[in-house]
């Protein structure tokens, strides 16, 4: 893929050259995206596991949605909690 989009790149730009920039910057911004999404996954990876545990469970057990929801809440204030303890 990397390859025809390399092909697809080099012919534009000699048919127009005019257009190379915006269409370098479109696909700037399309990496720059997709490596903040993986950043931001990595980065709250015990968030995004508790978001997933949640989702299962609420797949999983259909009837109980509200159960995991309350789950999630909960384990979601707890993770927030530690990260920001209260000073009093």
């Amino acid at each position: 893929m990397v390859a025809k989009l390399t092909w697809a790149v080099v012919f534009l730009a000699l048919a127009h050259p005019a257009f190379v920039p915006p269409v370098l910057g479109a696909l700037g911004l399309v990496v720059a995206a997709v490596v903040a999404t993986v950043g931001w996954v990595l980065a709250n990876l015990s968030l995004t596991l508790t978001i997933g545990a949640g989702v299962l469970l609420a797949r999983t057990f259909p009837n109980t949605a509200r159960n995991a929801t309350r789950w999630l809440f909960r384990a979601l204030v707890a993770s927030v909690a530690v990260v920001f303890p209260r000073t009093a």
